[in-house]
């Protein structure tokens, strides 16, 4: 059955739902979609264009495909409600982190490439094509090491050959190296308790790519931690 769009009304109220009246040419029959979610106008939009590609409004599987091509949207679900109503139930990506430099992470693992920019304060991910579930759960497992140190980390990068490198809420940059991962990490975390305990400062990057230790490289030289004391190795 083919529907023509007769009217739209939104409702901009603390309960926000958008209608979309439809009309059958033929046969006069009205049909509503009502939107159970709090959506704002531009989703409101986007969901109401992606309706007038719809052919056939009775096909349930028809609207729920074209609704899930707006990238913003993770899922949607239909009722049908007596005698004429559909109601749309639409779940929408939530960014929980930048991935790479041209899309989100969702807080299923997922890549998906938002139509606009997504504020807020979130983690900057980066991996090769396929790893982003691999470099999130990496990511909430560094955290809540990294967290115990009264730090958390703002970056994290995982390149082509398996290394690992993040960088903390200080501005400390990290390098991991491709084994020994966890081991190398509270290294870290150790060496940044020991710089706190001794008034040092803030290191600009703490190398823990060592079998024992870790290069930590302040603004004008490289101190050599070794047995959980800093010594200075040498001078650039």
């Amino acid at each position: 059955m083919n529907y023509k769009i007769l009217l739209l009304t939104l409702f901009l109220f603390p309960t926000v739902i958008g209608g979309a009246h439809f009309m059958d040419s033929a046969l006069g029959k009205d049909l509503k979609i009502s939107l159970k979610n709090d959506l704002d106008d531009k989703h409101l939009k986007q969901i109401l264009n992606e309706l007038k590609n719809v052919v056939d409004l009775d096909n349930l599987l028809d609207i729920k495909t074209h609704l899930e091509q707006i990238t913003s949207i993770q899922s949607v679900y239909i009722a049908r409600k007596w005698p004429n109503n559909l109601e749309l139930d639409i779940k929408l990506e939530k960014a929980i982190a930048y991935w790479n430099d041209d899309g989100y992470i969702n807080d299923l693992g997922e890549v998906f490439v938002a139509d606009h920019v997504i504020d807020g304060d979130l983690p900057h991910l980066y991996g090769p094509k396929g790893t982003a579930p691999r470099v999130m759960e990496e990511y909430q497992q560094f955290n809540r090491v990294l967290f115990k140190s009264g730090n958390v980390i703002e970056l994290l990068k995982l390149n082509d050959r398996g290394a690992w490198e993040f960088h903390n809420s200080l501005g400390t940059k990290f390098f991991l190296g491709n084994e020994n991962i966890r081991e190398r990490l509270q290294r870290s975390v150790d060496i940044l308790f020991e710089i706190k305990n001794k008034s040092l400062g803030t290191p600009k990057l703490i190398d823990a790519r060592y079998n024992n230790g870790a290069a930590v490289e302040w603004i004008n030289k490289w101190e050599l931690a070794k047995n959980d004391k800093l010594q200075r190795d040498m001078r650039l």
